[in-house]
Order: structure tokens, then C-alpha cells, then sequence
């Protein structure tokens, strides 16, 4: 038994026969797996946030995998309700949702986090999770984090911290610190940036205008897949001292995934509100 599959089984019947419903994906070289392993984590995390049953939560950066929306939306409950805002990505979101069986539970939100389309204390609870590393650096990490405390009296942050305690957290490591520096000289566009110290977030968070209530680390113990991406995004960056740099980085992190595997790194979470 897969470790997937043993941590699922401890999970209560009722998420269990949600992750279940989730199609199994065709990503090759992504196991098939990859996103009901993914849900589950988001799962373990969220289980932290303190969602209360029947009540409205914002999730700032939902992705085109509905990710951690499905689960959210699971623990609001039957009258509870996600506001899912994304900017860009919405790829299989709505399919994922609607296999799920949360669709009446999910509302989509196409915006612009820096600028929420909502009044203020609109929404119970606010969360990013897994999200803050897609933004576009320190100021508009500032700029989302005062718009959720803005509209939500509680926030939960989670992001993967920039920790190896394992042979697989550093494979995972070693390709996902690759990808900043390759979509960047590939699409001009930042991405992915580069995992935060939970210090760091939480004077971020602090910035933002946020009062800390708490913060702490959790180790999920799952496989991770999705630092990986095709080695032919490399070979296509024209400078060709950087792409060759670049090449024998991505061949070495490969070699060490097909070793070791891949794991989720240790989790921070931070618990803020208005002072």
C-alpha cells in the first residue's frame, strides 16, 4: 500500500468517497494519482484553519486543479460556501468541482487578489494555500495578504517551507528551485518563486497590517509531485550559457527524484487577524 493510499484510509468516509470521485489524471510522467494525493494534502492542512461548519470562506488563489477548493468547500459543509479567486488559471477547475459533488458549494471568482471585488468583512474566513509562491514577489504578497484581512476578520496562510528533513524533500527541492529561474527566461512572467522561510511570511503578514496569532510547521509525509516539468522548457531558453547552466542543473535534480521520489517539504501555517 502506497503511503497515499495509507494516509487516505485514515480520513474520515465521507472525504475518502470525495477523492474517490476525482478523475485520475493523464500528466505523464506524473503518477495518475498526482491530484486526489494533492487534495489530500491540502486536506491534512486545512483541517488547521479553524473553518467553521455552514460559514463563507475566501480562497485566494484557487488553480486550474481546484486543488485546495474541494477540499474547503467539504469542511464549510452543505450551506457553506467558497468564494474560489483566481487571476489566470482555470484550466480543469470547473470539471474538477463538478466531479467532486461540491459544485453547489463553490462560486468562482475571476479577479485580481491585490483588488478584491468584495466589501469588507464580507467572508468568515480567508485562506491561501500553497498560493503565496505564485505571487509576484514581496510587495504584492503585502498587497493580497492586507486584502484579506481586509475582507475576512481570520486568515490562514500555508506554504511549503524552504526545509529538507529527507533525501525526497531535497529532490524536491533541488527541481522546484529550477522553475522560478526557467518560466522567467521562458515566459518572461515570474512564477513559482522560491519557498519563504516561515519567518519571513510572518513579518510579511505582519506588514500587511496583520496581527500573528499563531504559526506553526506540519511535516504531511506524502509524495509531491509537482516540482517536475519537461526538460525541453530548459532546452528551449536561448542564451545558451544559461540554458546549458540550467540543463545540468535539471539533470542532476531529475537524477535525484528517479532515486529518492519527491516529498512535500515541511508546511508553514500562519493564523493572523486585525489587530
Amino acid at each position: 500500500m502506497s503511503r497515499f493510499e495509507s494516509r487516505l484510509r485514515g480520513t474520515e468516509a465521507g472525504f475518502r468517497k470525495l477523492i474517490e470521485r476525482i478523475p485520475l489524471q493523464d500528466n505523464a510522467p506524473l503518477p495518475p494519482e498526482w491530484l486526489r494525493c494533492e487534495m489530500l494534502e491540502r486536506w491534512l492542512v486545512l483541517r488547521n484553519a479553524g473553518v467553521a461548519s455552514n460559514s463563507v470562506a475566501l480562497e485566494v488563489g484557487s488553480g486550474g486543479h481546484a486543488i485546495s477548493t474541494v477540499p474547503l468547500a467539504y469542511l464549510l459543509g452543505p450551506n457553506g460556501r467558497v468564494l474560489a479567486a483566481e487571476r489566470r488559471r482555470w484550466d480543469q477547475f470547473r470539471a474538477v468541482v463538478a466531479a467532486s459533488g461540491m459544485v453547489e458549494r463553490v462560486s468562482p471568482v475571476r479577479c485580481d487578489a491585490r483588488r478584491l471585488p468584495l466589501r469588507d468583512d464580507a467572508v468568515d474566513l480567508a485562506v491561501c494555500i500553497h498560493g503565496i509562491r505564485s505571487l509576484r514577489g514581496e510587495d504584492e504578497m503585502v498587497s493580497v495578504f492586507r486584502e484579506m484581512l481586509r475582507v475576512a476578520p481570520r486568515v490562514f496562510l500555508a506554504e511549503s517551507l524552504p526545509i529538507a528533513k529527507t533525501r525526497a524533500q531535497r529532490a524536491h527541492l533541488a527541481m522546484y528551485n529550477l522553475r522560478e529561474e526557467v518560466f522567467h527566461a521562458t515566459t518572461g512572467r515570474r512564477d513559482d518563486l522560491h519557498y519563504l522561510p516561515l519567518e519571513q511570511l510572518t513579518a510579511l503578514v505582519e506588514r500587511a497590517g496583520g496581527a500573528v496569532k499563531d504559526s506553526r510547521v506540519l511535516d504531511v509525509d506524502l509524495p509531491h509531485a509537482l516540482a517536475y516539468f519537461p526538460r525541453s522548457l530548459v532546452e528551449a531558453i536561448p542564451a545558451v550559457v544559461r540554458r546549458d547552466s540550467l540543463l545540468r542543473r535539471w539533470d542532476a535534480a531529475s537524477a535525484m527524484l528517479a532515486q529518492h521520489g519527491g516529498d512535500h517539504p515541511p508546511v508553514g501555517m500562519i493564523w493572523a487577524s486585525r489587530p
